[in-house]
């Protein structure tokens, strides 16, 4: 392949058809690298209006790093994969502390922070400050396996490492955009199903569709079937207008509220002895379903009363204020049914 060639025709049609989104119109490395956080395995149409609230609330670095945990999880509630948020937080807090506010503009500072990983890191490198670092996402993988008919296995990460390599071999000295406009056509042109071969302005340089086998690429090993799980969840409620709630401590909806939640076959008697309160029959409300990316959750909703209380019920006016996954927003939608 003529890489030079490559670079001029890729970079032409970026310049010329890419799309007006709004981290494109800043030159912020805070908001760059907030963009790129919520980019992360979601898709573009999504991240938008987050996007928005989150830089009207918090338009520089030191406004979100002065936020508390539990405000940022709720301005990010359905957004999901939250460690994303905890991460971030995390990182600007230090470069808040450590860099004077500063976004680090070595590469190798950036990537000690947390959540900083190699494509956070080639994003925010290369956009905010120009570095020859490349971002390899999903939209670069298959646009990079399709040019050059590369059949491996791209879940590996020793394949990620090696066509980020690659492309930083041949990367022209507009790495910011040349990064965006990979990335741009894996989005718009070069598509999972029914790429717009046609209209690709690389089309000469791929050798996919010179030899008619765009559809074999890119190969990744077909993923386990989704683990399914059942549980009765319970909208546990006193006579003092109060409902039940944990705050999750581990794991990936660290910091998130959540309604009780039980194996299906789990007992009256043994939840009461878990949550050391007494509880009548539960009344069915409703049956939720949530996909997760690796399981799937099968929710049967129902109402319990108590007389109890403990420093687990929270005012039912409050609960709005709390930051809750979609999953159990499924669930909440429920109250209005049980008052």
């Amino acid at each position: 392949m003529n890489y030079k060639l490559f670079n001029e025709s890729l970079l032409d049609w970026y310049y010329e058809v890419r799309r007006d989104l709004p981290w494109r119109e800043t030159s912020d490395p805070y908001k760059i690298w907030l963009s790129e956080v919520m980019l992360q395995q979601t898709q573009v149409k999504t991240v938008i209006p987050y996007y928005n609230k989150f830089i009207k609330k918090y338009p520089t670095l030191d406004s979100i790093a002065n936020e508390n945990s539990e405000s940022l999880l709720k301005e990010w509630e359905g957004l999901g994969y939250y460690n994303r948020i905890r991460n971030f937080h995390e990182a600007v807090k230090e470069v808040q502390s450590t860099y004077q506010s500063e976004v680090p503009n070595q590469p190798e500072t950036f990537f000690t922070l947390k959540g900083v990983g190699p494509y956070i890191g080639g994003a925010v490198q290369s956009i905010a400050f120009n570095h020859k670092i490349a971002a390899v996402d999903g939209n670069v993988l298959r646009v990079m396996t399709r040019l050059t008919e590369d059949s491996r296995d791209i879940s590996k990460q020793k394949t990620i490492s090696s066509i980020k390599a690659h492309i930083e071999t041949f990367m022209p000295d507009d790495a910011g955009n040349f990064n965006q406009a990979m990335m741009e056509l894996g989005a718009t042109v070069c598509t999972p199903r029914a790429p717009k071969c046609i209209t690709c302005p690389v089309q000469a340089h791929c050798e996919s569709f010179k030899n008619n086998t765009v559809n074999l690429y890119p190969f990744k090993k077909k993923a386990k079937a989704k683990k399914e799980l059942y549980f009765n969840v319970y909208l546990i409620l006193n006579d003092q207008n109060e409902i039940y709630l944990y705050k999750e401590t581990k794991d990936l909806l660290q910091g998130m509220y959540k309604f009780p939640k039980f194996d299906v076959d789990t007992n009256v008697e043994t939840i009461e002895d878990k949550l050391h309160i007494e509880l009548s029959q539960p009344q069915f409300l409703g049956e939720e379903k949530h996909i997760f990316t690796h399981k799937v959750w099968y929710m049967n909703i129902y109402v319990v009363h108590t007389t109890s209380t403990n420093d687990h019920f929270v005012p039912l006016n409050e609960v709005r204020e709390l930051p809750m996954s979609v999953a159990m927003q499924k669930v909440y939608k429920y109250i209005d049914e049980t008052i």
